[in-house]
């Protein structure tokens, strides 16, 4: 790479901080993203504030004691003080008490900033007319380079500062050419580094947001079906471990085992996009049932359908079992010479919530559905025997 070509990448790199030309992108490529970066921006100035506030309420103690008595020195030290006292108390309640104000907080920080540069140029002008070294603004400039995350606009009022009483400071001591060249270095290289500083903070943190974004996303695909949308076997195990882990009191617990009978002859019958179809009407049948008392639904395996409920009573079960045996009935999707129908088993309740006793659960519900499907078909297993509607339709086949 020759001269040329580094000095115009380099010139492209300032154009694309100082144009705010990454801000303009993040906000168009995830706006949501973006405002979330905005806030967490403002919180992490919040907590600036709030430190920055003991800092200079003790940096105008220390300027009212052992700084010159001028009336200007007085002035910059009651400002600090006060300035730290009303912000450090406004800013505390406006980021700890309740949900953060982040309109107030960006409020009380941009006047904080003011009171708290005017306070130091105020001290620091002081020193300056008493001949002494204004030690007073070098602070200021520690505290404004390392705190404040600004923006490219907001970088602006504090370079303006700093030129101003650079300026000043040289003009009072009839300083030489190279200091005003100095001056005007120290005040671009505040200007860029504060603007850069800023996109390489908002680069990473939007960078950490998109892959935690695309893990959550890639967790959630991984524990569902792609076919009907519902927990897969391994996402119903950790959806049921986290409310294992949430519960402090006992639960009732049942289970509830759907199998589609047959279904491997409807396959063989009618291709697997029909098969496709048959399992996502069935699936569609136990949504509709089951919405009203449960939202932890698997499809456990090829054919069959996982669904837990908490709070329920034997009885309850039951009843629930049945609304979906009749509702994949009432389908009356054609299969041979009868219908697509489904077999149930049950699980007596338990009032444990724990890993072991979901593994029992299922074992028991898997007890219950063979009992079921070798009574016939179509037919609910529970405690060791099937539960036959008089009226149930015969379950299709060859």
């Amino acid at each position: 790479m020759n001269i040329k070509s580094f000095i115009s990448s380099a010139l492209e790199n300032i154009r694309y901080v100082v144009d705010t030309t990454y801000a303009k992108e993040a906000e168009s490529e995830d706006p949501h993203s973006y405002g979330l970066l905005m806030e967490h921006l403002w919180l992490k100035n919040a907590h600036r504030v709030i430190f920055c506030s003991v800092f200079s309420f003790i940096c105008g103690v220390l300027t009212a004691v052992f700084g010159e008595h001028a009336p200007l020195g007085i002035a910059g030290s009651i400002l600090l003080m006060g300035a730290s006292v009303v912000f450090l108390w406004l800013m505390y309640k406006a980021v700890f008490e309740g949900v953060p104000k982040y309109k107030q907080i960006k409020l009380i920080s941009y006047l904080y900033w003011i009171c708290m540069t005017a306070g130091s140029v105020m001290a620091a002008l002081s020193e300056q007319f008493s001949e002494k070294t204004p030690y007073f603004f070098l602070i200021f400039l520690a505290v404004i380079v390392s705190v404040p995350i600004v923006s490219l606009y907001e970088s602006l009022f504090f370079a303006a500062v700093i030129l101003i009483s650079m300026l000043y400071y040289g003009i009072s001591l009839e300083k030489g050419v190279l200091y005003y060249i100095a001056a005007a270095a120290v005040t671009i290289a505040y200007f860029w580094l504060s603007s850069l500083i800023r996109c390489c903070y908002s680069s990473i943190w939007l960078g950490r947001r998109r892959i935690e974004t695309t893990e959550d996303r890639c967790i959630q695909i991984s524990r569902k079906d792609a076919l009907t949308g519902l927990l897969n076997k391994s996402g119903l195990s950790e959806k049921f471990a986290e409310i294992a882990a949430s519960h402090k009191v006992q639960k009732n617990m049942s289970v509830i085992l759907i199998d589609i009978d047959n279904f491997r002859i409807f396959n063989h019958m009618y291709g697997y996009d029909k098969s496709d179809d048959c399992l996502y009407r069935v699936c569609n049948c136990i949504k509709i049932v089951s919405k009203p008392y449960t939202q932890l639904i698997s499809r456990f395996g090829g054919d069959e359908f996982v669904l837990i409920f908490e709070d329920t009573d034997d009885i309850e079960t039951i009843k629930i079992a049945e609304q979906l045996r009749q509702s994949v009935e009432t389908m009356a999707q054609p299969f041979g010479k009868g219908i697509v129908t489904v077999s149930i088993g049950v699980s007596g309740v338990s009032e444990k919530v724990d890993r072991e006793e979901y593994s029992e659960l299922l074992k028991e519900a898997d007890k219950q559905l063979a009992i079921a499907k070798a009574s016939g078909k179509n037919c609910i297993g529970f405690r060791n025997r099937p539960f036959i509607h008089e009226k149930r339709r015969i379950a299709g086949g060859y």
